[in-house]
C-alpha cells in the first residue's frame, strides 16, 4: 500500500516523531497504522495514547468587562513544554474562546475546522501529547463581574500557572482579586457555611466530640465547658474549609468574609483549578 501525507501526519500525531521515522514504519508495515504504532513501540517508542499529560498550565480569559470568564487547563507530558511559548498561545487562544462561547467544552470548542487545525499543528510542532482537558466558563449575575488570579512565579497572569481561580463579586474589584489570590493559596472546599455538604459536617462533628469526651484536659469539666470546646473545634475546622471563614492569607487577623464586608464586597461563587487534578494517575 503506498504511504500517503496523510497516513504519515496521523502516525505522527500518535507518536510525536519525525516524519521520515513515521514513513518508515509505516512503510515496513505496509500502511497498517496500529501496526506501525506497535513497532514503534517495541522499539522504544511511545503510542501518546499511552502516555501521561499530567503537566500544563491553568489559564484565565475574562471578556466583556467582567461579565464573562473562564478558566481552562491545558497539559502536557513536561513541564518544559509547558513553559514554551507556543504552547502558551495555544493556551490563550482556548480560553478566550471558551470565555466567547455558547459552549466552552473542549469538545464544541475543537469543533472548529480552523482552531481543530492549530491545536493539531501545534501538538505535531511541540512533540508531545497535548490535552485541553477542561474548561469552565462564569457569566456575571446583575450587578456583578468576575475576577481572576493565576499564580505564576515566574512571569504574568497571561502566561498561566499551576493554579488559577476565577471569583463573581459584587463590589471592589481588588478586594475580589485578593480573595482569587487567598483562594489559590488557602483551597476553601466551600464558599460559606451554608453550602458545607451536611454529611461532611455530621462526620467531623461526631469526631470532635468523641476526641472531646475522650480529651483528659476535660475530664470532669461541666458539660457546658465541654459543649464550648467543642463548639470551637467545630468553628476551626468550619475555618479550615469554608472560604468566608478563613484567615485571610495577608492578615490573618481577619477573615475573607470580614475583609469583603468591610470593603462592601461580597462574593457570590468561585472556581478553582490545579494542574494534574483531573490527569491519570500513575506510570505511563
Amino acid at each position: 500500500m503506498a504511504v500517503t501525507a496523510a497516513m504519515v501526519g496521523q502516525l505522527r500525531e500518535r507518536t510525536g516523531l519525525g516524519m521520515m521515522e513515521c514513513k518508515k514504519a509505516l512503510t515496513e508495515t505496509d500502511g497498517d497504522l496500529e501496526a506501525a504504532v506497535e513497532l514503534i513501540r517495541k522499539k522504544g517508542g511511545k503510542d501518546k495514547g499511552d502516555r501521561v499529560a499530567g503537566e500544563g498550565l491553568i489559564l484565565a480569559y475574562i471578556a466583556d468587562g467582567g461579565k464573562e470568564g473562564a478558566l481552562i487547563e491545558l497539559n502536557s507530558e513536561t513541564d518544559f513544554v509547558a513553559r514554551n511559548d507556543d504552547f502558551k498561545a495555544l493556551g490563550r487562544l482556548l480560553a478566550e474562546k471558551a470565555a466567547t462561547s455558547a459552549d466552552p467544552t473542549p469538545g464544541a470548542i475543537l469543533a472548529d475546522p480552523g482552531l481543530k487545525a492549530f491545536f493539531d499543528e501545534s501538538v505535531r510542532k511541540l512533540g508531545e501529547k497535548i490535552v485541553f482537558s477542561r474548561a469552565t466558563k462564569l457569566t456575571a449575575g446583575e450587578g456583578a463581574i468576575l475576577v481572576s488570579y493565576v499564580h505564576n512565579t515566574s512571569g504574568p497572569q497571561t502566561d498561566g500557572g499551576k493554579t488559577g481561580v476565577m471569583v463573581e463579586i459584587v463590589g471592589d474589584s481588588e478586594i475580589g482579586r485578593g480573595v482569587a489570590q487567598h483562594i489559590s493559596f488557602a483551597k476553601p472546599k466551600f464558599l460559606s457555611e451554608a453550602e458545607v455538604d451536611p454529611a461532611v459536617l455530621a462526620k467531623e462533628t461526631a469526631l470532635i466530640t468523641e476526641q472531646a469526651q475522650a480529651d483528659p484536659k476535660l475530664q470532669g469539666k461541666p458539660e457546658a465547658a465541654i459543649s464550648g470546646a467543642i463548639q470551637g473545634r467545630i468553628k476551626k475546622f468550619l475555618g479550615e474549609i469554608v472560604l468566608l471563614n478563613q484567615p485571610y492569607v495577608r492578615d490573618d487577623k481577619k477573615t475573607v468574609g470580614q475583609l469583603a464586608s468591610e470593603g462592601n464586597t461580597s462574593v457570590s461563587r468561585y472556581i478553582c483549578f490545579q494542574v494534574g487534578e483531573t490527569a491519570p494517575k500513575g506510570d505511563a
